[in-house]
This record gives structure tokens, C-alpha cells and sequence, in this order.
């Protein structure tokens, strides 16, 4: 590249200072695309979700050549692409697949023929995705209709005896009792043993998975909640065998045996024995 030299002469104090100076190069720069459907800033998404990200590059002093995409998790960085080209501006799209949970710096690195450079990226914050499971209906120990036994690993209902015998699945069940009203005990909650005690009773299970569950007190939003980190905000101090005395509109923090999170919303309470409560529940898969 052609340098412009300037000769400047300064005077000061009767001496004579000559000076040169030569014009510095000029860097490429490079800046996201912004708009609907682009990820421009740090996100938090799902866990094996997709973000779209674009990028537009132009040339300082000298035509771009190349450019790097390096993704780096718990410091370590890998190489997406690696392209090179020679243009005077560079504009592109890519579509990125986060597979790794927790953060991912995405770094765009520009280049150009004289060795000059410019970076810009942004960090991706994966969360482990939920499942989540509507309108769901358990019967009292008393309906004949609706089980009263639930597995949150894939929304599945069982009577009685089908849950004795996926006892390894079931993560609660539903009674209305006298005392503690519409309640979600664990299986091995102690009201819970003493209401399903018959010929398929939680004493003939073969697993009685220990979830806990508490109520939620905090005002949490249901269709604001749609991560894994945002279930995690709520569903801590989860300390006891059984929810009880439940109304409609209340929002059931739980976890299972296995360490899974989730939240239970009641929708629906049919009193007595033979009633049933209606929920959805959104839980980490």
C-alpha cells in the first residue's frame, strides 16, 4: 500500500525540529445485523436450539481477505469457519447450533490483506430445554375414572395399579383428604401411604420416589416461564413430602428424585374423594 509522508518543521526556541510521519493504516470494522429474526446482543436460549446471527464488514486501508468464527466453551475455543475471500465490503448470514449448556462466546473476527483486524461477539447463554404438559387430570383415590398417579419424565397418568408397576416413573399422586384437602404427595409421603393402602398400595410398590415439592409464593408469571433457568428461579427450598390445602391458581414448585425441576399450575380443583384437580406442569428435561 502506497504511504503519504508529511515534512513538518517547528520552530520553537531558535531550534530547528524536522519530524516525519507516515499515514497509519485504516482497520477493517465489522457489527451484527439487527432486525427481526437476528441475534445481535447475549441471549439465553434452549439447549440445541439454533440462532441466526449476520454479520456486515467493511474495508479500512486494504480489501478484506478473511473470516474466522470461533466458538469458545469453558475456555475453549473452537473453529467454525475459517473463509477467505477479497472484497471491499462482506455482509453474510450464519445459523449456529448450540449444543454445549451454559455460556458460548461467539467471536467474528474480519481480516484484511495488510494484517489489519476487527472482532465483535457475543456470548449465548444455553439452558437445559423443558417439557411442558397441558391440562392434565388426576382422580382422588375414590374416581374410577382418572388415575391418581403421575410421571413427569413424560406427562404419563396411571391408575393404581399401573402405577405400582412403573413405581420407578411416578413422581406423585393426588388426594382429597378431610385434613389436607386437594394435595400432590410424593409416594413416600406418610398421609399418601395411609390413603393408598389397598391391594395395589404405595407398601406393595417396589420404588417410592422421594420429590419434594413447595408452594410458590413469589408471583411468578406461568407463560413468562419457558427455560429451565427460569424454573430454577422458583422451584428452590423444595423441602416437603406433600403440597396441600390447594386452590386454583397455585403454582407448585417440585423435584424429583432424580434432581429434575419443575412447576405444577392448578386449574382446576373438583372436591371430594371421588374429585379431580386439572394442572399443567412445565419441567427440565
Amino acid at each position: 500500500m502506497k504511504k503519504i509522508s508529511i515534512l513538518f518543521v517547528i520552530l520553537f526556541s531558535g531550534i530547528l525540529f524536522i519530524t516525519s510521519c507516515t499515514e497509519d493504516p485504516v482497520d477493517p470494522t465489522i457489527n451484527f445485523l439487527g432486525g427481526a429474526g437476528y441475534t445481535s446482543t447475549d441471549k439465553t436460549i434452549s439447549v440445541g436450539s439454533d440462532v441466526k446471527i449476520g454479520i456486515t464488514a467493511q474495508s479500512g486501508s486494504a480489501k478484506l481477505s478473511g473470516l474466522k468464527i470461533t466458538a469458545t466453551h469453558n475456555n475453549i475455543p473452537q473453529e467454525l469457519l475459517d473463509t477467505t475471500f477479497s472484497s471491499d465490503t462482506f455482509t453474510r448470514d450464519y445459523i449456529i447450533t448450540i449444543d454445549n449448556l451454559g455460556d458460548t462466546r461467539l467471536t467474528f473476527t474480519i481480516s484484511d490483506k495488510d494484517g489489519g483486524s476487527a472482532e465483535a461477539s457475543l456470548v449465548i447463554t444455553a439452558v437445559g430445554a423443558i417439557s411442558t404438559y397441558t391440562q392434565k387430570i388426576l382422580g382422588s383415590y375414590d374416581n374410577s375414572t382418572y388415575g391418581s398417579s403421575f410421571a413427569s419424565a413424560d406427562g404419563t397418568v396411571y391408575k393404581i395399579k399401573d402405577a405400582r408397576d412403573n413405581s420407578t416413573k411416578v413422581d406423585w399422586l393426588y388426594f382429597y383428604g378431610v385434613t389436607n384437602q386437594a394435595t400432590l404427595a410424593a409416594p413416600d409421603d406418610a398421609d399418601a401411604a395411609t390413603i393408598f393402602d389397598g391391594t395395589n398400595g404405595l407398601q406393595t410398590w417396589a420404588k417410592l420416589n422421594a420429590t419434594r415439592f413447595r408452594i410458590v409464593t413469589e408471583g411468578a408469571v406461568w407463560d413468562n416461564i419457558s427455560t429451565a433457568a427460569d424454573i430454577e428461579t422458583y422451584a428452590t427450598n423444595t423441602t416437603l413430602t406433600k403440597a396441600n390445602m390447594l386452590e386454583v391458581g397455585d403454582i407448585v414448585a417440585f423435584r424429583t428424585e432424580a434432581g429434575k425441576l419443575g412447576l405444577i399450575k392448578v386449574t382446576e380443583i373438583v372436591s371430594g374423594g371421588a374429585g379431580t384437580i386439572t394442572y399443567d406442569v412445565k419441567v427440565q428435561q
